[in-house]
C-alpha cells in the first residue's frame, strides 16, 4: 500500500481508503450486518488501509464502522466523520452541531474524531457555517475530541469548485473531499494546483459510482453527451465506449478510473465505498498497479476535460 501525506494534517493515510457512504453504505441496503462489516473492516486493514470515511447521515455507518474497528490499537488507523450543517433547509444551531460530535464519537466507540468535516457544504452557506459552526468545531479541537477540519463538497451542484475556494482564502479547514473522475475532471484547472499551494489534503470521492461501474449507465451517459452536443458522435464507440481503455495490465472500465484519478500528487488519499470483501480486493489491487499509460490519460483529458456537468453517478 502506498501512503501519501493529508496536507497540512501530516497524516500519512493510505491511497486507497475505504469509504462508508455511496449507494451501499457499508452494505446497508443489502441487510448487512455487524459482523459484516467487521469482516469488511479487517480485510480493509489487512491490505493496509488506514484511512476509513464516514458520516452522521450515513444510516448505521458509523455503528457499523465503529464495530469493525473495536479492538484494534488507536494508532493504526483513521477515521473521518462529518456532521449535517442544515436541517430543514436551515442551519442547524450550535447545539445541534455539539450533539452531532457527541453521538458520532459514541457510534463509533472513540474519544476523538481524526477528521471532522462538514458535509455538502455548498457556496451559499460558507460564511454562515465559518461564523456560527466554527466557533464549535474549534472548541471541539480543544476540548480533544477532534483533530483536524475538514469539509465536503456536493459534486453535482458545485461543479467548479466554489466552496474550495473560498476555503482557500480563510485557511480555516485542513482537507477537502472532492467529486473527481474521468468523466468530471474539473478539479484539474480548479482544485488540485491550488491545494498543494494551499496545503490542503484532498480526499476523491465518486472516482467510481454508478455511471462508471455499470456499462448499461455508462453507455447511457455517453449517449446523452452525445445527443446534447457535448460529445462528437464519433469520438467514442455506442457500445462498450470506454473498451479501449482495457488492455495489457489494465483489466476493466472500474479499474482505469480508479487509477485516472489516483495520479495526480495533490490527491492524498481515493475513497472506494464498496461493502464487497471480493470487490475491495480488486479495487485495491488496481490503485497499487499505478497510473494509466500517459496515452490513455491523455485521450480521456481530450475527451471529457472541457465537460463541468458533475457526471458520476
Amino acid at each position: 500500500m502506498e501512503y501519501r501525506r493529508l496536507g497540512r494534517t501530516d497524516l500519512r493515510v493510505s491511497l486507497a481508503s475505504l469509504g462508508t457512504g455511496g449507494p451501499s453504505k457499508m452494505g446497508q441496503n443489502r441487510g448487512t450486518t455487524p459482523d459484516d462489516a467487521r469482516s469488511l473492516t479487517r480485510r480493509a486493514l489487512d491490505h493496509g488501509i488506514n484511512f476509513f470515511d464516514t458520516a452522521a447521515s450515513y444510516g448505521d455507518s458509523e455503528a457499523l464502522l465503529g464495530h469493525g474497528l473495536a479492538g484494534v490499537p488507536r494508532d493504526e488507523f483513521i477515521v473521518a466523520t462529518k456532521y449535517t450543517h442544515l436541517a430543514d433547509g436551515q442551519l442547524k444551531s450550535v447545539d445541534d452541531v455539539q450533539a452531532s460530535i457527541n453521538r458520532s464519537l459514541e457510534r463509533l466507540g472513540l474519544d476523538h474524531i481524526d477528521v471532522l468535516q462538514v458535509h455538502g457544504l455548498t457556496p451559499e452557506w460558507y460564511d454562515a457555517v465559518v461564523e456560527q459552526h466554527l466557533p464549535v468545531l474549534l472548541e471541539a479541537q480543544r476540548a480533544g475530541k477532534v483533530g483536524f477540519l475538514g469539509v465536503t463538497e456536493q459534486a453535482h451542484a458545485d461543479v467548479h469548485h466554489e466552496t474550495f475556494k473560498r476555503m482557500t482564502e480563510d485557511g480555516h479547514f485542513d482537507t477537502f473531499m472532492v467529486g473527481y473522475n474521468l468523466l468530471h475532471q474539473t478539479a484539474e484547472q480548479d482544485v488540485l494546483e491550488a491545494a498543494e499551494e494551499s496545503d490542503i489534503g484532498l480526499i476523491v470521492m465518486i472516482a467510481v459510482r454508478r455511471a462508471l461501474g455499470n456499462p448499461e449507465r455508462l453507455r447511457e451517459v455517453i449517449a446523452e453527451l452525445k445527443a446534447d452536443g457535448h460529445l462528437a458522435a464519433d469520438v467514442l464507440p455506442d457500445d462498450d465506449p470506454l473498451g479501449w481503455l482495457v488492455h495489457d495490465d489494465v483489466e476493466s472500465v472500474p479499474e482505469a478510473a480508479y487509477r485516472f484519478v489516483l495520479e495526480p500528487s495533490a490527491i492524498s488519499t481515493v475513497l472506494t465505498g464498496t461493502a464487497n470483501p471480493d470487490h475491495l480486493d480488486a479495487n485495491v489491487a488496481a490503485m497499487a498497479r499505478g497510473p494509466l499509460p500517459p496515452e490513455d490519460r491523455a485521450r480521456l483529458q481530450s475527451i471529457f476535460g472541457g465537460l463541468a456537468l458533475g457526471l458520476g453517478n
